[in-house]
C-alpha cells in the first residue's frame, strides 16, 4: 500500500512540474519581442511645442483628413505618415517594451506603455495607439498626395508657373455653416506662396473667417498666416 501511495504522489508531482514548465514556456519567455510592435499605430495624443494634443485637436485633424500613422511591418521596415508627410523607416525591437525607429539617418527610441507607443522629444511627446485596421492604404494615398504637392511646390517656387490648380480641390470645411475649399496654389508679386480659398456662407448669420496666430500648421510646420474674410448670409467669396 505504501509503495503504491508513493508512486501515485511521485506521478502527481511529475505532472505538476511538467505543467509548470509548460506554462513558463507559454508565458512569453521565448516570445519574439518584435511581435509587440508589428502593425498600424495611430496618433492619439501627446504634446507638441507646448500644446496638448487634446481629443478636440485630434478630432479636428480627422475632420481635415490629416493622418498621423506609424506602420511597423514584420520585416523591420515601415513608414511614418505625420501630417501628410510620409517617410520610410527601419525599426528594431530592443526588448519587449522598447523599439528603435530609424528614419532619414536619425534614430529614436519609442516606449511601449499601457498598450501605447510613446515617442519622447525635447519639446513634447507623441502617443500612438494600435489600430485594429491595416492603415497601409491610407499611408500610400498620403504618400502620393505628398509627391504631387512637392511637384506643385517646385513648379511654383522655381517660377515655372505663377499658379497651379489643385485638383481635386481640398475641402477644409463643409457643414451647416459654410463650405471652404482650396483650389489653387500661387506665388504673389512679393514671392510669397499662397492658396486660393473659396468660401460659401450657408447660414443666416454674418460670419468672419480668419486663421488664428500661432495655430496654423502646414505639413507639420507652424506658419504665420495672413487670412481674413467677412461674409453676409448666403454669400460667397474667393
Amino acid at each position: 500500500m505504501k509503495t503504491t501511495f508513493k508512486k501515485s504522489v511521485l506521478a502527481f508531482l511529475t505532472c505538476v512540474l511538467a505543467l509548470a514548465f509548460a506554462l513558463t514556456g507559454c508565458s512569453g519567455g521565448g516570445k519574439d519581442p518584435k511581435a509587440n510592435f508589428v502593425g498600424s499605430w495611430e496618433l492619439s495624443g501627446g504634446t507638441m511645442e507646448g500644446e496638448e494634443l487634446t481629443d478636440e485637436y485630434m478630432k479636428m485633424l480627422e475632420d481635415w483628413g490629416v493622418h498621423c500613422v506609424l506602420i511597423l511591418d514584420e520585416d523591420g521596415t515601415g513608414a511614418l505618415d505625420l501630417f501628410l508627410e510620409v517617410v520610410d523607416l527601419k525599426w528594431e525591437a530592443k526588448d519587449a517594451t522598447t523599439v528603435t525607429i530609424t528614419a532619414e539617418d536619425e534614430s529614436h527610441d519609442m516606449k511601449l506603455k499601457d498598450g501605447k507607443l510613446i515617442l519622447e522629444e525635447d519639446d513634447g511627446n507623441l502617443v500612438f495607439t494600435k489600430s485594429d485596421k491595416d492603415l497601409s492604404g491610407t499611408v500610400k494615398k498620403d504618400r502620393e498626395a505628398a509627391e504631387k504637392e512637392k511637384e506643385i511646390d517646385e513648379a511654383v517656387e522655381d517660377d515655372d508657373v505663377q499658379k497651379i490648380e489643385i485638383s481635386p480641390a481640398v475641402t477644409v470645411a463643409d457643414d451647416d455653416l459654410c463650405t471652404i475649399t482650396i483650389t489653387e496654389k500661387f506665388k504673389d508679386e512679393w514671392g510669397d506662396i499662397g492658396f486660393v480659398v473659396n468660401i460659401t456662407n450657408k447660414s443666416d448669420k454674418d460670419l468672419t473667417f480668419y486663421a488664428p496666430s500661432g495655430k496654423t500648421n502646414v505639413n507639420g510646420t507652424m506658419k504665420e498666416p495672413w487670412f481674413s474674410a467677412h461674409l453676409m448670409p448666403g454669400t460667397n467669396a474667393t
